[in-house]
Parts: C-alpha cells; sequence; structure tokens
C-alpha cells in the first residue's frame, strides 16, 4: 500500500504504509520538511467537532442550520471558495457539484498558475511540456522564476550535476547554487525572451522544425534590441552571453508560477516556453503537466452539466458585498487571497455568514460562523495526481478518522435542503472513473496496484508564433515591486502548527525598521530588513503574512493579466516611520 502527500507541490511525495518515503520513483526516498511532519501536524490544532458562533453543536444541527442559511438567500448571493490545500480529486474537485447544482457563484481558480497555463497553452495547444525522464536526459536546466531549492526538491536532485542557468529579479537561493545567473528587471521576462529569440535569429541558432521562424522574424522585427536590453536591465554581452548559453547547453527551461504572477505574466510564460522550440528542442519547457494526464476536472465539479457564475479570486475582497453566504474548504481564503481583510470585516459585522470545513483550526475557520470538521489525507480515501510526474495514486487511510469527508458534506446539505440531482446523487468514485476515462487508468486498477503510471496526452511541440505582443502591449512597473517566494518550511499558510506563525516582513534593499507597506488595496504595518536585494524589489515569504489583525494580501487589490489571472507582483509603496 501506497499513500502520497495531496498539497500544493511539484513533487507529490509517495509513502508506504508506515510513512516512510518510498525508495522509487517518483520520491527517491526522501521528502521535504513538511513531509517529514505530517504525522505530527495531524494531531494538533485539530477541528474535532462542528460548531456554530462558537458553540459546539451535533453534526446535524450544524448541517441543518447551513440549510436555513442557504434556504434565505438567493443562489447567486453564495460564493463558494475552494483551492488546493489538498489536491486529491474527491476533496477538492467533486464537492462543487452541490455547488453548481444550486446555481451558487464559483471562482475561477486563478489565483496560482491559470495565467501561465494560458498563455503557454495559446502556443502549443497544451501547457504539458516535459516528463521526468525527459528532463534527466538534458544536460542543463534554466529556471526561469523558480525557486526550485524549495519547491521543487525532487528536481533540483535530478538536476544537480547539470549546468545551471538562472533568471529571476532577485538573487534566490537556487540562483546562488547555480552556475550562472541573470538579473532582470521585474516584469521584464517577456521582454528578455524576445531579445533572446532575436539573437536566436541573428547568430543562426533557431531551427525551423517546430516554429515559423519567418512569422517569428516579422514579430520580433517591431522590437528595438536597445530598448528591450533597457527595460530588461542586462547589458547587450549578458543577453548575448545567455544566448549563447542557450544555443550550446540546449537547457529545460523550468517556468516558475511567478511569472504568470508577474507584469506581462501569461505573454511572459508563453514567450519564455518558446525558447526551446525556436531552438528546435521538443517539449522542451516544463511549467506544470496538471492538465496533460487527461483527467476531466470538469466532468468531477458538473461543470459540464452548469456554468457556473465566476469571480476572480483575486477580486473577492473589492466584491465581498455581493454575498450573504461563503462557503469554504480546501483554502484559507482570509489570509491568501487578495482582500481577504474585507472577509473578516463582512463577517465580524454581520453582513456575511462564514462557513468552513476544515481539519485545522485555520485564521479562516476561527472566524467562521458555521464549522465542519474534515478528516486530513491521512485519513481517508482519493485518488491524488502530480502536476509533474505522470503517477496516479490510490490513497487509503493510515491513521483514524476524524471529522466528516467533503463527499459525505456535501451530500448530507443535499439531503437536508430536498435537492436531487443526477450530479449530487452519482456515486463519487463512478465519477472518478469517468474522470479517469482518457487516462487509461481505472480506479479498480488504482485500487489493486496503488500506484499506476499514466501516459500524456500532449501535442506535437510545434509552438505558433501568436499571440505574439507587440512593443504596445507590454508595460512594465514605475514604481516598487513586492515579489514573494516559497519558504520550505510551509506549504502557503500551513504548518504554523509545526514551525510557528511567521509575521510579515519585507525584505529590501534601502529599508530598515517599522513602516508601511501600501498597495492599491490598502495598508498594512510591518517590519522592514535590509536583504541584498536589486533597487526596487521588496520580498516577502508566502508564509509571513500576517501583521497584527490584517494580512499581506488583503492590501493587494491585482489587476488581471492578458489571460485572465491577477498580476500579484504588484507595485507598492513604503512609508517608514520616523
Amino acid at each position: 500500500m501506497v499513500i502520497a502527500c495531496t498539497r500544493d507541490c511539484y513533487d507529490i511525495c509517495v509513502f508506504d504504509d508506515q510513512y516512510n518515503p518510498i525508495k522509487e520513483e517518483p520520491t527517491a526516498g526522501f521528502t521535504c520538511s513538511r513531509g517529514r511532519t505530517d504525522l505530527r501536524r495531524n494531531e494538533v490544532n485539530r477541528i474535532t467537532g462542528a460548531y456554530i458562533d462558537g458553540r459546539e453543536v451535533p453534526l446535524t444541527e450544524a448541517i441543518a442550520r447551513l440549510a436555513k442559511k442557504i434556504r434565505e438567500v438567493e443562489p447567486k448571493q453564495i460564493l463558494h471558495v475552494e483551492y488546493d490545500g489538498n489536491q486529491g480529486l474527491l476533496t477538492w474537485y467533486y464537492p462543487a457539484r452541490l455547488w453548481n447544482v444550486l446555481g451558487a457563484v464559483s471562482t475561477d481558480y486563478s489565483i496560482c498558475s491559470l495565467e501561465g497555463h494560458e498563455g503557454i497553452k495559446a502556443h502549443y495547444g497544451s501547457s504539458m511540456g516535459a516528463l521526468p525522464e525527459e528532463m534527466e536526459s538534458f544536460r542543463s536546466v534554466a529556471f526561469w522564476g523558480s525557486e526550485a531549492v524549495f519547491s521543487f526538491i525532487h528536481g533540483w536532485k535530478m538536476f544537480k550535476d547539470m549546468y545551471k542557468i538562472v533568471v529571476d529579479v532577485r538573487m534566490s537561493e537556487t540562483a546562488k547554487r547555480s552556475e550562472r545567473a541573470y538579473i532582470i528587471k521585474p516584469g521584464s521576462d517577456a521582454h528578455l525572451a524576445i531579445a533572446l529569440m532575436k539573437i536566436f535569429i541573428e547568430e543562426g541558432y533557431a531551427k525551423p522544425g517546430l516554429v515559423d521562424l519567418e512569422k517569428l522574424k516579422l514579430k520580433l522585427d517591431l522590437f528595438d534590441m536597445n530598448q528591450l536590453l533597457k527595460d530588461v536591465g542586462l547589458s547587450e554581452e549578458e543577453v548575448k552571453e545567455l544566448a549563447d548559453l542557450y544555443a550550446y547547453y540546449q537547457p529545460l527551461t523550468v517556468i516558475g508560477f511567478a511569472l504568470g504572477r508577474s507584469w506581462n505574466g501569461g505573454f511572459s510564460a508563453g514567450l519564455v516556453s518558446m525558447l526551446p522550440a525556436v531552438l528546435g528542442i521538443k517539449h522542451g519547457f516544463f511549467y506544470s503537466n496538471s492538465y496533460g494526464w487527461g483527467i476531466d476536472f470538469a466532468y468531477l465539479r458538473g461543470t459540464h452539466m452548469f456554468k457556473p457564475e465566476t469571480i476572480g479570486m483575486g477580486e473577492i475582497g473589492e466584491n465581498i458585498e455581493r454575498f450573504k453566504i461563503i462557503f469554504v474548504w480546501n483554502s484559507n481564503p482570509v489570509v491568501t487571497l487578495p482582500g481577504g481583510n474585507a472577509i473578516k470585516e463582512a463577517v465580524e459585522e454581520g453582513r456575511l455568514t462564514l462557513v468552513t470545513h476544515d481539519p485545522f483550526w485555520s485564521d479562516t475557520a476561527k472566524l467562521s460562523n458555521i464549522v465542519f470538521p474534515a478528516p486530513t489525507f491521512l485519513e481517508k480515501e482519493d485518488v491524488v495526481y502530480s502536476y509533474w510526474h505522470p503517477y496516479l495514486v490510490y490513497n487509503r487511510p493510515v491513521r483514524p478518522a476524524k471529522g466528516i469527508t467533503e463527499v459525505e458534506l456535501m451530500k448530507r446539505v443535499a439531503k437536508e435542503l430536498n435537492l436531487d440531482h443526477p450530479l449530487i446523487d452519482e456515486d463519487p468514485w463512478i465519477a472518478v472513473d469517468r474522470a479517469l476515462s482518457k487516462t487509461g487508468v481505472t480506479v479498480e486498477e488504482l485500487r489493486s496496484k496503488g500506484m499506476v503510471r499514466i501516459s500524456p496526452l500532449r501535442g506535437t511541440g510545434r509552438a505558433e508564433v501568436d499571440p505574439f505582443p507587440t512593443p504596445q502591449d507590454l508595460d512594465l512597473p514605475r514604481g516598487e515591486v513586492i515579489v514573494f517566494s516559497a519558504h520550505p518550511n510551509y506549504t502557503n499558510s500551513q504548518f504554523t502548527e509545526i514551525y510557528g506563525r511567521k509575521d510579515a516582513v519585507i525584505y529590501s534593499r534601502k529599508y530598515e525598521g517599522e513602516g508601511v507597506l501600501e498597495s492599491r488595496g490598502g495598508r498594512i504595518r510591518v517590519k522592514f530588513v535590509k536583504d541584498d536585494l536589486p533597487e526596487g524589489v521588496l520580498f516577502a515569504y508566502k508564509s509571513n503574512l500576517v501583521a497584527g489583525n490584517t494580512t499581506l494580501n488583503s492590501v493587494l487589490r491585482p489587476p488581471r493579466n492578458r489571460f485572465g489571472g491577477p498580476r500579484l507582483n504588484d507595485e507598492v509603496k513604503v512609508i517608514l516611520d520616523p
């Protein structure tokens, strides 16, 4: 028997029934600091019963109260918020059926990787890139906006003997441990990719097999190299050196999710993904392979039958007055979403009923009017996929269950509402089986084997030139920009139970002491610490988000990028205390 970690992570480590990392691929006998402490975390800070307004009640009473609240409002006044706290198919996806049948509003699931997926897919028809065994065949790797040392540990080990190149806006830990690093201005990744393509063609490095080079050249001719260099912040010699390294080493290009969340996000991810194709390297990039396995996520959610109204995940706070009920599972929006404080204020003022289903007393659960206890991934059956390796894993419980599963809660709420629909009545395992039909793997096979390799569904590797930006399509920030990265001990807001709560700390080149960080969504008091960062770049770990009664994300009001994802790496202003 095996069990996979279900967290929002490239690696999706696989363990045996004693929760030791398996020595075979993909886990190769080691895991991260979070994986090593999961059994301990499983026993602390748990929600062990149902609650209404801070009072523990029988589960039936809490379900009845939720159903009563639902009946009192219009469907469009209900918002369900869930994301990738647990990547299991029955935990994350299937429960959305209830809310879609009701006609509630959904998020667009855009907060993390949507912009990059769409930007890459626009060129290839798919965002799926290299598989792990293909990655091993490269002799070099280029990390583009990726803190792989912390967020992609098995990939990092795989690449340890390769020549490593980094492009980033700061000297990250990955950059420090690599052979060559190029530090560029925030938002200029698309500009640098265009400059490299111009050199590839001028120097004869470009190959015609995977890209229409004549069409590409017409697009590139619209850009002035001197202006591109100025926008990027590198010298002509540095950009030429990077182009030469690309041509010589033919690296695998690992594209971090940060590109999609930056200025020119989808254009940047898409153009960077084209670099290998221009050099004739087939499937020479990696972003996320989630949508290349053939899993029918729409079927699991029921959106093949119902097309819910959606709201951008970065726009909930500024639209909070639209909603009377927010139902949360698999997520901690009060801390992690832009405008999370607007949710908090609406609940405290009695304008909003917040309902949370969670294994742990997160900030969102503590604030909620109604709370339901959920089991962890160690306590229930589910099917888990990875956005890196090609294995599906059937999780069986290795710890006694606490709480009610997402599927069971969904069905009991539907029964309380007298809601009868095929989407809700369908057996969840039959739904998973149907959702997996294109993978060639069945639930029965998964139950029997525990872990099954699947084959990718991807295109030819040929990249279409369009959509290609014009100089007028690309903009750059004028002021200071805040950027975020992973911390080795946290997955977003998870693991404070083990490693403690980290207050918001902002690192920069010139600020030291207490003060205010101001963004388009408001102000937050934080501590500023001087660090070796480029001028105009402010840095925070994604785990260090809370300051007093507010959060760093609360003051973000991100505009949408070209392909619909929020631009989280936005302009900010610093006001130090006198």
